[in-house]
Parts: structure tokens; C-alpha cells; sequence
């Protein structure tokens, strides 16, 4: 099953330097964004749909929730929400298989357009 340990890692693999601060579950990307990172266990109803409930731990104020919603069984990603404290205020979020745009907007595949965020750029130095 996928572990938050396991997503650092990705991220670190992806080469961003990221760091969990002493006495919570905070991370930090590249000293410079705050990152929360939950699991999101898939359940399913018993009409056969799946849901995903994140909680987000509002008392972190991270400037990112990244929320890993898992595959039916439990055992992978399925996908990746990139929850940006700003626009997201409501700190439970209740997600089913479509969301419509409101929440599918911060839906990803994979990681990379998160590391993308911190993503350093070197500025040239003028002539």
C-alpha cells in the first residue's frame, strides 16, 4: 500500500528537496512551500460506487494538501489532488469516481505537475 514515506521518496526521486518538520506531519518543498500529504482510502457504497473522504488537518496550515486517493483495493494511487489552502475552505471534502470541474480541476495523474510548482528556475544575471 502506498505510504506518505513512499511519496517522498517519489519526490525526492523527482530530485526536490523535501523535509517533514519535528513534531508534526508538515513537509517542506524546497524551503520554500508547505506540504501536507494525506491517504485517501477508496470505500465502496452499497450501490457498488466508491467514495473518498479527505480531512484535511487545518491545524498544519500547509500552503498545499497533496490528497492521495487510492485505487479500489486499496493498495495504489489512483490519482493525485493538488489542494492549495487558498481555495479549498472547507476542511472535509467528500469525493466520488467524477467531481465535476470544481474539484477535478485539482486532479492529477501522477506528481510531476506538483514538483513543477517548485520547480527553481536560475535567473541570468543582466549585462
Amino acid at each position: 500500500a502506498e505510504t506518505v514515506e513512499d511519496t517522498i521518496r517519489k519526490i525526492r526521486d523527482l530530485g526536490a528537496s523535501i523535509h517533514r518538520e519535528v513534531g508534526s506531519d508538515l513537509l517542506y518543498l524546497n524551503n520554500e512551500l508547505t506540504v501536507s500529504i494525506i491517504i485517501c482510502r477508496c470505500m465502496q457504497t452499497p450501490t457498488g460506487s466508491y467514495r473518498w473522504k479527505i480531512r484535511l488537518d487545518s491545524g498544519l496550515e500547509p500552503d498545499i494538501t497533496v490528497a492521495i486517493r487510492m485505487d479500489a483495493c486499496n493498495e495504489n494511487p489512483l490519482d493525485y489532488y493538488l489542494l492549495p489552502s487558498l481555495d479549498i475552505e472547507n476542511p472535509k471534502i467528500r469525493l466520488s469516481e467524477n467531481n465535476g470541474l470544481a474539484l477535478d480541476a485539482y486532479r492529477f495523474d501522477d506528481l510531476e505537475y506538483f514538483l513543477m510548482l517548485a520547480e527553481r528556475t536560475p535567473i541570468r544575471e543582466a549585462a
